[in-house]
């Protein structure tokens, strides 16, 4: 297949007009910065989809330090990186305001980033699961919607 010029970041492959600007939303891994107790910035890398205008969200399990976090404060920034979160050159971050999503928006949630992500999602899936065999983590039974500023 062809590729097409990356502007920022690492884009999944399918999921954009490639004529079109990049948005944050177009980005295959984003760093998630929110806040703990005492305002100390702590990150991490997530996949993240569009989901509506001005919304992108996330899957993450519901007992998550992120989502206790986002539930004392909701105020985040995400930005483009690598893998690892590692920033990406040239990107710009974005904040926002983060919300736990309701059943319908965790489904849809779900299938964008199934749509966008393909089969690393089943990797992903699969992994989880071994760490949850080992007492490890729960599965991503939240949505986390962010509206961006």
């Amino acid at each position: 297949t062809p590729t097409r010029p990356r502007t920022i970041g690492q884009t999944a492959p399918t999921t954009r007009d490639p004529k079109s600007p990049m948005s944050i939303a177009d980005e295959r891994y984003v760093r998630l910065t929110t806040r703990t107790a005492d305002g100390r910035p702590k990150h991490v890398p997530v996949w993240i989809t569009a989901v509506g205008r001005d919304q992108v969200g996330f899957t993450t399990g519901s007992d998550s330090w992120k989502v206790r976090r986002i539930r004392r404060n909701p105020q985040v920034q995400i930005q483009a990186s690598d893998t690892g979160g590692t920033i990406v050159n040239g990107s710009t971050p974005r904040t926002g305001t983060a919300r736990l999503g309701d059943a319908d928006e965790l489904a849809a949630v779900r299938t964008a980033i199934r749509r966008k992500y393909g089969f690393g999602v089943v990797v992903v899936w699969f992994m989880g699961a071994i760490g949850r065999l080992a007492g490890r983590g729960a599965a991503a039974d939240c949505a986390l919607v962010i509206t961006l500023d």
